[in-house]
């Protein structure tokens, strides 16, 4: 990337960084002008705030977009309407052109594509923020997909943290922030070390497939170790049903409660039983044979939970369930959870905001997305001033994974799959 790139992106995210600063600026303006009390950002600035970063992140691609997922994903630091705009991310990435992908695997292989695959379709099964993925056979005739890192990413990486860095840091230093995202900076700078490595992806597949080794229900592509660097992941090609496309599922025989429960035993093992989790179940990672074997894609963001963290995650759901406050309080600080004063009854509050959202008013087993965001609306009000990113993930990916439940006429309950998993 030459120095005019370099400069274009600092300049466009300085641009986009004074814009967002001035329409938090002229909302408080407005309100001592008025002289109203309600302290409040109205949804209309944060919407707005959050577009201005979505367009910029779709001009400059890169770890921008990958801030805006990250940022989506953080709904207990965001307000919902931020959430909600920038998740379109995740849908909406444009692909690299043909020429820029072949480049790229020929200069990491050293030799013409043409030496490496006997066939490599041109057009992407799927577009990400750091790399994409085409269809291609090898030499023997294997049929593959090929995951191909973005040229120059590493250093448009380091960039744009850098730039993110220090408009945070600005923000925090001259003006109270609207929203705390220098922390996100942090967490996404981590995220995104691990997901550059494609050989450390290699890693989490085999250790994910060998966990499910007895598991005949659940298939992890095989990682073509000879074809793959830390910027190209050339693995087994497995087709599939999406695993929203409810009428696909039907009518290949399929019954979608089945597959949920399956989708559900896979993240509860995962979780609970060995410690180590696919962290982003959103539906392009997930597909269904035509046999009904769940099929587990992309494992850039795995997570290694700490120890203790599955049974501190039970007890939280059991106590719930049961409506054992100190059992509940015991549990909040086991999973790492601390507030400003030290005063846990802050927990409480938050549990029965999270339960206010069951009919029966207890937890029923099912981490719904509004469960979720009730849980994280209740934190943005309280005085929490600490929510393990562990239990941010888990949160999500039961989350995503109660969304694709309801898309598909069904329930994702955890305690059920509980069961299902210890018998």
């Amino acid at each position: 990337m030459n120095i005019l790139t370099r400069i274009r992106r600092s300049e466009r995210v300085a641009r986009t960084g004074l814009a967002i600063w001035g329409l938090y600026k002229a909302n408080a303006l407005s309100r001592r002008l008025t002289g109203r009390s309600d302290e409040r950002t109205p949804n209309s600035v944060h919407e707005h705030s959050a577009k201005l970063l979505l367009n910029t992140a779709l001009d400059l691609r890169g770890v921008i977009i990958k801030f805006c997922q990250v940022t989506a994903a953080r709904a207990d630091v965001v307000p919902p309407i931020v959430s909600e705009t920038l998740k379109q991310c995740h849908d909406a990435v444009p692909p690299k052109d043909f020429p820029v992908i072949r480049a790229a695997i020929e200069r990491e292989f050293g030799r013409p594509l043409e030496e490496i695959y006997k066939e490599f379709e041109p057009e992407p099964l799927a577009a990400a923020s750091l790399a994409q993925v085409h269809r291609a056979t090898l030499l023997d005739g294997r049929r593959v997909a090929v995951k191909v890192q973005y040229p120059d990413i590493e250093e448009i990486v380091r960039t744009d943290l850098a730039n993110m860095r220090r408009a945070c840091s600005i923000y925090e230093r001259f003006d109270p922030q609207p929203m705390d995202l220098l922390p996100l900076v942090v967490e996404l700078t981590q995220y995104i070390e691990l997901e550059l490595d494609f050989l450390r992806e290699a890693d989490n597949a085999d250790r994910v497939r060998e966990l499910f080794a007895d598991d005949s229900r659940v298939s992890v592509p095989v990682i073509h170790r000879k074809y793959s660097t830390r910027r190209v992941l050339t693995m087994e090609l497995i087709d599939g049903i999406k695993v929203t496309d409810r009428d696909e599922l039907v009518a290949a025989g399929l019954e979608p409660a089945d597959v949920v429960q399956d989708l559900m035993s896979t993240w509860v093992r995962m979780i609970l039983a060995a410690g180590f989790f696919q962290a982003d179940p959103h539906p392009g990672n997930l597909f269904v044979r035509r046999d009904g074997v769940l099929i587990l894609l992309d494992f850039g963001l795995c997570k290694e939970l700490p120890e203790g963290f599955g049974l501190g995650l039970f007890e939280l759901m059991f106590s719930m369930m049961t409506l054992n406050e100190s059992a509940m309080l015991r549990a909040f600080h086991e999973l790492g959870f601390e507030t400003r004063d030290g005063d846990s009854s802050t927990f409480l509050l938050i549990a029965r905001r999270m339960m206010e959202r069951s009919e029966t008013g207890r937890f029923e087993g099912e981490f719904t997305e509004e469960m979720t965001d009730e849980l994280f609306e209740a934190v943005r009000e309280n005085p929490v001033v600490k929510v393990p990113s562990d239990f941010v993930l888990v949160g999500r990916a039961f989350s995503l994974l109660s969304g694709i439940a309801h898309t598909l006429g069904s329930r994702a309950n955890v305690l059920e799959a509980m069961g299902a998993t210890t018998n």
